[in-house]
């Protein structure tokens, strides 16, 4: 039985990722029709005060502003946060939204170094933990910027710590994903988002 049970997470946290991805995927190709190649989106650098740290509130603004821009009318959602109460800091100011799908997904999504993914996909329920049940991808709108990419031909793709020579093989990218479950995205693109048996964290 616990195997079988195992084997359901792992079917549903794939089939629920390979969703994810397709909307996304599918969300960029429209936008493009109209905002031309997603290489020439124009993405605002983070900004940060005068002692290196981000602004939360003008961050959040810019990641609406590209969001609202190049996703918002090309992808079906339930609702939009722009200020999750749960990211915010002591000034009552989070630097990323939560958009919330219609099968209980959820993604925080934030102007980083390209525009920035941490989707949920059991939404709120715990664990909460990256590896587990939060995944990171990027839209690199610079062609500079691809290095983040596995595959540098796409501008939407998973995310990889360095740049994609760290975690251009499959061994590269299991051991990278055991040393830091935060690129473990990587590793999954890679395996087309399926949860092989030498995958490291319980779902």
């Amino acid at each position: 039985m616990p195997s079988l049970i195992l084997h359901h997470k792992k079917q549903e946290a794939s089939a629920r990722l390979k969703k994810f991805y397709s909307a996304i995927s599918q969300a960029i190709l429209l936008s493009e029709i109209d905002n031309g190649p997603v290489k020439d989106w124009n993405k605002a650098d983070v900004l940060k005060n005068e002692n290196g740290e981000v602004i939360n509130e003008e961050n959040r603004k810019l990641g609406i502003t590209y969001f609202n821009t190049y996703l918002k009318p090309y992808l079906k959602y339930a609702k939009i946060d722009e200020n999750p109460e749960d990211l915010q800091n002591e000034d009552g100011q989070s630097n990323q939204i939560r958009v919330y799908l219609a099968d209980a997904t959820t993604f925080e999504f934030f102007n980083g170094a390209c525009a920035d993914f941490r989707v949920d996909i059991n939404g709120q329920k715990a664990p909460n933990q990256s590896g587990r049940d939060k995944f990171a991808f990027l839209i690199c709108s610079k062609d500079a910027d691809l290095r983040w990419h596995f595959n540098n031909k796409k501008n939407f793709g998973s995310f990889c710590i360095e740049n994609y020579e760290v975690c251009d093989t499959r061994a590269k990218a299991l051991a990278l994903c055991k040393a830091n479950s935060g690129t473990c995205t990587r590793l999954l693109e890679m395996d087309n988002f399926e949860f092989k048996n030498d995958y490291p964290y319980k779902l």
